[in-house]
């Protein structure tokens, strides 16, 4: 992957919504699902515009490029900011060390993250490269909407378990796209579970042994979403349209979908 950008593309996100304060376990439960959903929006939207960008280029004799060309480790965009509160009153502090932390609504906490949902980033000269037709300025376009998204957590989910996933989604992306299999089956999604599995198990024993038994907790409601029924099979129904749905938008790979997933 290449050299990361010194700085980061901030968005504010202006939406006028409520937010609802359902319980931090709930709310973990659905973000690990939903990170796996963006990890793969964008590996499958580099992907198909990458290959558009290669066939240009081989119109111009020039060489391919890989699929991981211009990804990089670290999140370059950030939809939405953080929040920090000195009111003792209405907000309290994360405890890691109380395994209850988990049934607390997740709005309550004094100190919250815009936490990635993929935190993969997007290369320098990616944007000249994706000047070439309509197709590819639209494929940068949604690829920064795909790095960029994010969701307020507490501050020590997002810099503990769900850093987890961070460094697991920068060292498997590349791997999935460089592997020259189709970028999107269920045996990939079900790679990510056992990998993201791995990983948190990992981490929540090492808290767990250390006494923080919120931050375990907090990782455990990651581990019951990928336990649940149909983790890959709910996955793969959320994502594959977006295949389609791109593939119908490109008037090179039209019909041809197959071509990037099964």
């Amino acid at each position: 992957m290449t050299k990361t950008p010194a700085g980061r593309r901030h968005v504010d996100d202006k939406r006028n919504l409520p937010v609802f304060a359902g319980s931090l376990r709930d709310e973990l439960q659905s973000h690990a699902l939903q990170r796996a959903e963006f990890f793969f929006y964008f590996l499958i939207t580099m992907k198909i515009v990458v290959a558009e960008i290669n066939r240009q280029r081989a119109r111009q004799q020039q060489p391919s490029l890989p699929d991981a060309h211009f990804v990089l480790a670290k999140a370059t965009d950030q939809i939405g900011t953080g929040m920090r509160s000195a009111d003792e009153v209405t907000y309290s502090e994360f405890n890691p060390k109380d395994e209850k932390v988990v049934d607390k609504p997740t709005t309550m906490f004094t100190r919250a993250d815009a936490a990635h949902f993929c935190n993969l980033g997007l290369a320098l000269n990616f944007a000249e490269a994706c000047r070439a037709t309509d197709f590819t300025r639209d494929g940068y376009e949604r690829l920064k909407v795909h790095a960029g998204a994010t969701k307020l957590l507490p501050q020590q989910v997002n810099i503990g378990p769900d850093r987890v996933l961070d460094v697991m989604h920068a060292e498997l992306a590349p791997r999935m796209l460089g592997d020259g299999g189709l970028i999107f089956t269920r045996d990939r999604v079900a790679t990510y579970r056992s990998t993201a599995v791995a990983a948190l198990e990992a981490y929540e024993k090492e808290k767990r042994a250390a006494g923080f038994l919120g931050l375990a907790a907090c990782a455990q409601c990651y581990l019951d979403m990928y336990a649940s029924k149909d983790f890959e099979g709910r996955v793969f129904r959320r994502v594959y349209p977006e295949v389609v749905g791109l593939c119908e938008s490109s008037p090179v790979f039209r019909g041809q979908s197959h071509l990037f997933y099964r």
